[in-house]
């Protein structure tokens, strides 16, 4: 089975987020294991997507330019791989609403759907924080949960809440027992 996407969250699922607001390349860096996941991950889906929630933009915690070349850096990394990266969407206010970019509105995802003719229903959604699972949910995705990041935070909430196919410590697990939502 292929996915039409996966769709990754950034901070805490494909890299580390030791601050919570990361304003500078030199201080972005991926998990170890995150190409060697992503490697896997990629025999599921010819088409991958960072879907972020960026508010450190509105509240000055972070600079558009400093983004930019944090995901400058992120579609370099995946290049170099031979990884199918096609965009990187983020939101950058505390918007909530349904139809919002910010997860877990449904915003950046109906833009990759529209951008890239994509079945959302035939996607499957990776992230460390229960919008992430939520937004998956809303779109009826596959989803993965993960406990890097955020993840052991929103770990009791999600379970009582979401309906999540996958839990998992880490990407390189995820995709390691991936088969196991496939059937």
């Amino acid at each position: 089975m292929k996915f039409d996407a996966i769709f990754l969250d950034r901070d805490g699922t494909i890299s580390h987020d030791p601050y919570g607001y990361i304003n500078n390349v030199k201080d972005y860096n991926f998990f170890d294991f995150t190409f060697e996941a992503l490697d896997l991950l990629h025999k599921y889906s010819d088409n991958f997507f960072i879907v972020t929630n960026q508010s450190g933009l509105s509240s000055g915690k972070i600079d558009i330019n400093n983004l930019e070349d944090i995901h400058n850096y992120i579609f370099d990394e995946f290049k170099k791989r031979k990884l199918p990266l096609k965009n990187i969407y983020f939101a950058d206010n505390y918007d909530e609403d349904y139809f919002s970019m910010r997860k877990p509105g449904i915003g950046m995802f109906k833009k990759a759907s529209e951008e890239f003719n994509i079945n959302l229903e035939n996607c499957l959604m990776i992230g460390d924080s229960i919008v992430d699972v939520q937004v998956g949910n809303r779109l009826k995705m596959k989803t993965i949960f993960l406990l890097t990041g955020m993840g052991n935070d929103y770990f009791n909430d999600v379970k009582l809440s979401c309906d999540v196919d996958l839990v998992s410590n880490n990407l390189l697990e995820a995709a390691k027992d991936i088969k196991l939502i496939l059937q």
